[in-house]
């Protein structure tokens, strides 16, 4: 049986914190189109844009999450291990 090493939880937790950022970015850009914004009857294509954009920060939000709990379980695993 193969165990994590703690090399490989250093590159996960890099990975997971890259991907918070990109989060983070998301975010913020949404806000920023947010800010101001008025509805006309030429902004449905960058409304649709959006909410796009705004499905994929929820899925992304949710694929961290779900990393962050598999990361948490392997070094719970590697303590008890220990």
């Amino acid at each position: 049986m193969e165990h994590t090493t703690a090399t490989d939880t250093d590159a996960l937790l890099a990975e997971v914190d890259a991907l918070l950022e990109q989060v983070a970015a998301t975010d913020a850009r949404v806000d920023a189109l947010l800010d101001g914004w008025a509805p006309l009857p030429a902004t449905t294509p960058a409304l649709r844009r959006l909410q796009r954009t705004a499905r994929h920060t929820a899925r992304l939000s949710a694929l961290v999450e779900r990393q962050q709990q598999a990361l948490a379980a392997q070094l719970d695993a590697m303590e008890a291990g220990a």
